[in-house]
């Protein structure tokens, strides 16, 4: 791998390969995934908390509202410049934190990672993210 551009793309991939694995393995209900009572965390049939992670009704529609508003703004601006770069940075935006989201959660069963270490990791994604927006505007992947 030749850029951190490069680096930044196959760290998604792996993010959100890991998270679609994650996704089947509960999906086929081998491992439940549970809280520190033991209750199922994965009760819920909402395709929007199997998609994210996000289990709160109120985030889910905070995060379908900002991807609407930024998919209008997405297809504006490409209109506007007569490119689809707008609407892929957009698409990669959405599976980039949507995997994320669902990764964090999944490293957070059980309390077996501090929250303070996820939010370090957090801040090292945001880079990442960075990094692969800036690689992806000026084409040097």
């Amino acid at each position: 791998m030749r850029s951190f551009y490069q680096i930044a793309i196959t760290l998604t991939f792996i993010l959100f390969i890991f998270s679609l694995l994650a996704s089947f393995i509960s999906s086929t209900g081998a491992f439940p995934f549970t809280d520190e009572m033991g209750i199922s965390i994965e009760s819920d049939s909402d395709w929007l908390t199997k998609f994210t992670g996000l289990t709160d009704p109120t985030m889910g529609a905070i995060f379908l509202g900002v991807t609407g508003l930024t998919f209008i703004g997405a297809v504006a601006l490409a209109v506007a410049t007569h490119s689809v770069v707008p609407i892929g940075l957009h698409l990669f935006s959405l599976v980039f934190w949507s995997s994320w989201v669902k990764f964090s959660v999944i490293l957070g069963y059980g309390g077996y990672i501090p929250g303070g270490l996820l939010v370090i990791f957090t801040v090292g994604v945001m880079f990442v993210f960075i990094a692969a927006i800036v690689g992806i505007l000026t084409g040097s992947g």
